[in-house]
Parts: C-alpha cells; sequence; structure tokens
C-alpha cells in the first residue's frame, strides 16, 4: 500500500458513487488495468453479500484478472452514507489478483485490526499518514 492510498475528506452520496470512485481510483493508481472491470467485479461482490461490516465500514473487495498487483484503498467519507441498511462512513477496498489466496490474508490481517472498536474510532479521525502508517502492512 502507498500513501496515495489512502483518501479522506470524499464527499461521496452513496454505494454507486463510492464503487465508481473505486474503481476509477484502482486504475488511476495502477493497481487495475480496467477501471469498468473492477466495478462490475465490486458489484456482483456486492450481489452476493453486503460487504458492510460493523458500522461505519465496509470492505468492498474484487479478485479479478484485472488487478495488476495486490492492495487496498482506504476512503474516509465527510459524511455516512447507506450502504445495503448500514451507515458506512470508512470504506476499505481490497484488490486481490485473480490467482493465489492473497485476498484471504488481506481480509484476515483487517479483521485483526477492525475487531478492536479504539481502532475503528481511530479511523474516523486520524490524519492521512497515522491511517497510511497502521495499514501500510495489510493487503502486500
Amino acid at each position: 500500500m502507498h500513501r496515495k492510498n489512502v483518501i479522506i475528506g470524499l464527499d461521496l452520496k452513496n454505494q454507486e458513487e463510492v464503487l465508481e470512485y473505486l474503481s476509477k481510483k484502482a486504475y488511476e493508481l495502477e493497481i487495475a488495468s480496467n477501471a469498468d472491470s473492477i466495478k462490475a467485479d465490486l458489484i456482483n461482490r456486492e450481489k452476493e453479500m453486503s460487504t458492510a461490516l460493523v458500522e461505519p465500514l465496509a470492505i468492498p473487495h474484487s479478485k479479478s484478472k484485472s488487478v495488476l498487483k495486490n492492495t487496498i484503498i482506504f476512503l474516509r467519507l465527510n459524511d455516512t452514507i447507506d450502504w445495503s441498511g448500514s451507515k458506512v462512513k470508512i470504506i476499505i477496498g481490497i484488490f486481490s489478483k485473480e490467482e493465489g489466496g492473497e485476498h484471504i490474508n488481506t481480509l484476515a490481517n483487517l479483521s485483526r485490526k477492525l475487531i478492536d472498536k479504539e481502532f475503528l474510532k481511530f479511523l474516523q479521525t486520524a490524519s492521512k499518514d497515522e491511517i497510511y502508517e497502521n495499514l501500510k502492512g495489510v493487503g502486500e
């Protein structure tokens, strides 16, 4: 994960805007070779089961042939949005190559951190640099 993968202060209004933003950002950051393909993967994953875990957090993820490198993108919105009935403000997008089980390791690493309610509070108020320092080893 690079420092530029941490983006805070976003004014996105709904889940669709978030998935669109994530897919375009993944392409822009050279995480994925095709934004439309990644967006379709993210949407299809949401159709299986919502990735909203505990308020205020969602972890949309894509395991795709369009992914060029395994990593995460952290987003913090200015306001909460509805995500399949949950109020979400923190989004951690996971991008994994199609082959291998790296996405499982990333989810496990994130889960260990995110079960701590204090860590979730930290993510809602911390600076970009603080968030980067706490998440930089996840998803690589």
